[in-house]
C-alpha cells in the first residue's frame, strides 16, 4: 500500500478476500458505505496520494440479480421489492450484500441472515434492521424451516468455493465439494509445499467422503423443501456451478452464480471510484462508459473460459 501511495501512475486497486477488512487501517479515508461495513473492495488514489476505500460488493450483487447483461437477455429478478430472502454467511461479502439487499427489498420485503456462528448473524441482523427494519439474524441450523416461503436463497459463505484453504498451521482443506445449505466439517491434511494439487486431493478426498455425503443429503432435503419458485444465487463463481446450484438446478429451481456480481462490482469500482475523475474530465457519459466496461469485461471473461 505504501508503494501504491507513492506511485502517481496508480489510479486505484480492487481488493479481494482475505484482505477486505485487513486493509482498512492502511487507508486514509472510507466512504460512508465502506465505513458502515468495515470492509473495502475498492481503493481510489487521489492526486495528493490519499487512499480512499469504498465497497461495491453490495451493488454488484443487486445489479447481477436485477439487470440484464452479456449473454442474459432478461434479469434474474425484475424487482426484489417485497421478496423474502435468505442470506447464508455474514463475513465481509455477506455484510455488504446484507445492507444492499435490505435496501432493495423495501419495507414490505424480508431478509433473514444465517451464519454458522449465530451471534454474528444476530449482530448483523440487528445492525441492518436498525436502518431498514426488515432484517433478522438467525442460527444457520434453523434456516431450513424458512425454505417453503422463500423467493431467493443467497450463499455468501465460502462453502462450494474452489481451491485449497488454510486450516491451521501447515494444514489445509477443501470446501468445493460442499453445499452451502448444510453444515461442513472438512478434515484437514498436512500441507506439503512440494506436493502438486492432484496428489493433495488424493490424500484429502477419501478422508472427507463421510462428511461430504452427510452434507449432500442434508442439502438435497433442504432444496426439495423449498417452493418451486425459489431461486438460488451463489456469490461463488469458481467453480461456475457449485454443489448448491447443481442440486437446485436438478430440482428444477432457477440458479445464478457469482460471475455477474464480480463483473458489476468491478464496473462500479472502475467507473464510480477509480476512474471517475478521468471519466468526468473527458465529459463521458457515466452510464455509457459503465455499459462499455461491462461488455468488455464480460467478453474477456468468456474468452478466457474458452
Amino acid at each position: 500500500m505504501g508503494a501504491l501511495r507513492r506511485d502517481e501512475r496508480v489510479l486505484g486497486v480492487n481488493v479481494t478476500v482475505p484482505y477486505k477488512q485487513a486493509i482498512v487501517p492502511l487507508l486514509d479515508e472510507l466512504d460512508v458505505g465502506a465505513a458502515r461495513l468495515g470492509a473495502v473492495n475498492t481503493v481510489e488514489r487521489t492526486d495528493e496520494g490519499w487512499l480512499i476505500g469504498a465497497n461495491t460488493d453490495g451493488r454488484g450483487a443487486i445489479d447481477s440479480l436485477t439487470r440484464a447483461w452479456s449473454g442474459r437477455d432478461e434479469p434474474f429478478f425484475r424487482t426484489l421489492e417485497r421478496k423474502s430472502v435468505l442470506l447464508i454467511g455474514a463475513g465481509g461479502a455477506g455484510r455488504a450484500v446484507t445492507f444492499a439487499l435490505a435496501e432493495a427489498l423495501g419495507p414490505s420485503g424480508r431478509l433473514f441472515v444465517a451464519n454458522r456462528t449465530p451471534e454474528t448473524a444476530l449482530g448483523l441482523g440487528q445492525e441492518a434492521a436498525e436502518l431498514f427494519g426488515n432484517v433478522q439474524g438467525l442460527d444457520e441450523a434453523d434456516a431450513e424451516l424458512l425454505a417453503p416461503g422463500l423467493d431467493l436463497v443467497v450463499n455468501a459463505s465460502t462453502r462450494g468455493q474452489a481451491g485449497p484453504r488454510a486450516a491451521g498451521r501447515d494444514r489445509l482443506t477443501y470446501l468445493e465439494p460442499y453445499s452451502a445449505l448444510a453444515t461442513a466439517d472438512p478434515p484437514p491434511i498436512s500441507d506439503d509445499p512440494g506436493e502438486d494439487e492432484p496428489a493433495r486431493l488424493r490424500r484429502w478426498f477419501p478422508t472427507a467422503i463421510p462428511d461430504i455425503l452427510a452434507n449432500h443429503a442434508a442439502s438435497m432435503r433442504w432444496v426439495t423443501a423449498a417452493a418451486p419458485r425459489t431461486a438460488f444465487f451463489d456469490l461463488v463463481y469458481a467453480p461456475p456451478e457449485t454443489t448448491m446450484l447443481r442440486q437446485a438446478r436438478w430440482s428444477g429451481r432457477p440458479t445464478l452464480n457469482g460471475q455477474g456480481m464480480i463483473l458489476f462490482q468491478a464496473v462500479a469500482a472502475f467507473c464510480d471510484h477509480i476512474a471517475r475523475p478521468q471519466l468526468d474530465a473527458r465529459a463521458l457519459d457515466r452510464e455509457a462508459a459503465r455499459q462499455m466496461v461491462l461488455e468488455v469485461m464480460a467478453g474477456t471473461w468468456s474468452s478466457g473460459q474458452e
